[in-house]
């Protein structure tokens, strides 16, 4: 079964409210049904980045 598929932009959102909310690693990723290695792996790729600078 495939997983869900998410835009450059949605990866980045997960990571900003990881990072500036008052909830855990693990609730973000329990509540988005994600595993902690694929938001660890998100955050590698994607952890500099803003928004709008992946669009470009």
């Amino acid at each position: 079964m495939k997983g869900k598929r998410y835009t450059t932009e949605e990866r980045i959102r997960v990571l900003r409210e990881a990072e500036g909310g008052d909830e855990t690693i693990q609730v973000v990723c329990r509540s988005r049904q994600i595993s902690e290695q694929i938001f660890h792996r998100w955050k590698r790729e994607f952890g500099m980045l803003e928004v709008d600078q992946a669009k470009r």
